[in-house]
């Protein structure tokens, strides 16, 4: 086999070895994916702290805080950001009333 053929194959192999590479990339992506859904769906309203199927969500000005009803529980389970904007809207009322507080000794 000349030295140009056997270029010719190491590219060919090269390029269905990344094909195949990113075919299985893919793959394993959806069954990730898929894996997380099911998993998100099965555990659905679970407590994370107790593990019973006991969590309601209540409106708290602009966040649904997840909170276990459970006897004996009552944790709070917060999303992604969810403490950020509890903060934020907490941070006004702390301010008017800190501010009315000190507003006396002025």
């Amino acid at each position: 086999m000349s030295e140009r053929a056997i270029i010719k194959v190491n590219i060919e192999d090269l390029h269905f070895e990344e094909k195949n590479r990113k075919q299985l990339e893919k793959l394993r992506a959806e069954v990730l994916k898929e894996t997380n859904k099911a998993y998100a769906d099965e555990h659905k309203n679970h407590c994370f702290r107790c593990g019973t199927h006991s969590l309601v969500e209540i409106k708290h000005g602009n966040v649904q805080i997840d909170m276990c009803i459970n006897e004996g529980c009552g944790a709070v389970h917060l999303d992604p950001g969810e403490l950020e904007k509890l903060l934020e809207s907490e941070r006004g009322v702390f301010g008017k009333i800190k501010t009315s507080v000190f507003s006396v000794f002025k």
